[in-house]
């Protein structure tokens, strides 16, 4: 009796320390006689490169520019900026930089007036799904704008321009 007693003392003692709520679950669905299964690819690739502006930012100027991404997969994808990283030497220019990401119907569509989907810096950016979804090869105008704002320190000017990549990936839907 007491061998019993202590053995129901250690489960319940071993449940009430486990925690949770577990259990084991398993499915299937028998495949029909030559039915074939496929696995799909989710691919995006750049048809048109970006092109940005290079001429000048000072406080308060915004430029941008466009390149076009292509669901190159054989599944639907949704767009998503999955970061920014800095290639030159950081400085106070590029340090002061805010950079919007937006998709947009035409090239001729983004300007600096179009409102960003994202915004991020070199200090920070948030990789952010973007509310556009590809289907199998549909492609998307990504606008990319690079602003100096006002706010921007004196040091900032006068310093090297600032090359970067903005990284833009699809996530299968």
């Amino acid at each position: 009796m007491t061998s019993a007693a202590t053995i129901g003392a250690a489960v319940v003692l071993a449940v009430a320390t486990a925690g949770g709520t577990y259990a084991s679950l398993s499915a299937a669905t028998p495949v029909a006689a030559g039915g074939t299964l496929r696995a799909g690819t989710t691919a995006i690739s750049i048809s048109s490169p970006l092109a940005v502006p290079t001429s000048a930012l000072y406080p308060g100027r915004t430029v941008a520019g466009s390149g076009t991404v292509t669901n190159s997969g054989t599944t639907a994808v949704r767009l998503r900026v999955a970061g920014l990283a800095l290639s030159s030497a950081s400085n106070a220019f590029s340090s002061a930089l805010v950079v919007g990401v937006s998709v947009v119907a035409a090239a001729s569509a983004c300007t600096v007036a179009t409102t960003p989907q994202w915004t991020g810096s070199f200090a920070s950016a948030t990789p952010t799904e973007l509310p556009t979804t590809l289907a199998v090869g549909a492609s998307a105008v990504v606008c990319v704008q690079v602003s100096l704002p006002l706010s921007a320190l004196a040091d900032a000017g006068g310093k090297p321009a600032a090359t970067f990549t903005v990284s833009i990936d699809g996530r299968q839907t």
